[in-house]
């Protein structure tokens, strides 16, 4: 039974062909990964497909080093990865494309849509390293100990950035109007 185990003996065991491993592993995480890879690509369909690729990373990365920080730190370094791969990806596909036009939204919607366009015009706004310490933290439920193994900072240097990252994103969602 692998109930109990830390996330490195899961993945010892993963590595070595215990199928219960992984399951126990994916159960711990895939809401969380999955949360963090939509709003970072904003689309279900693209988020699932990178889901399973980050999780086949799981199965045949051999790269992760427990002594080098945490697993979910690994994990979700290994998410953004995917992500950024694919917005790479998606520029130069989209850079040989015209701009579609816009679709007007239903008057039902619009308050809703007018406060989710704000939220992402205002993360828009923040730097990438803000935007994703914010969704690493928010989504992702990453503790501030996964943050520093992340980034390779003291605690207390992730709990600055994020206090400012919040700031600066609340006072861009003010400036827009909803908040």
């Amino acid at each position: 039974m692998t109930r109990g185990r830390s996330d490195e003996d899961l993945l010892e065991a993963i590595r070595s062909g215990d199928l219960r491993a992984f399951d126990e592993l994916y159960a711990r995480y895939e809401r969380r990964l999955f949360g963090y890879l939509r709003r970072m690509v904003e689309d279900r369909d693209l988020a699932e497909d990178l889901l399973q690729d980050v999780l086949l990373t799981v199965i045949r990365d051999r790269s992760y080093d427990a002594t080098k920080g945490r697993f979910a730190a690994w994990l979700f370094t290994v998410a953004r990865n995917r992500c950024l791969e694919h917005r790479r990806r998606l520029a130069v596909r989209e850079a040989a494309k015209p701009p579609p036009s816009p679709a007007a939204p239903s008057p039902d919607l619009e308050e809703s849509v007018g406060r989710l366009q704000a939220v992402r015009a205002a993360m828009t706004e923040l730097s990438e390293a803000e935007r994703h310490l914010l969704l690493l933290k928010q989504v992702g439920e990453l503790t501030y100990r996964e943050l520093a193994d992340i980034h390779g900072v003291p605690e207390g240097t992730i709990k600055s950035r994020l206090h400012a990252a919040t700031k600066a994103f609340r006072r861009r969602l003010a400036e827009i109007g909803h908040g």
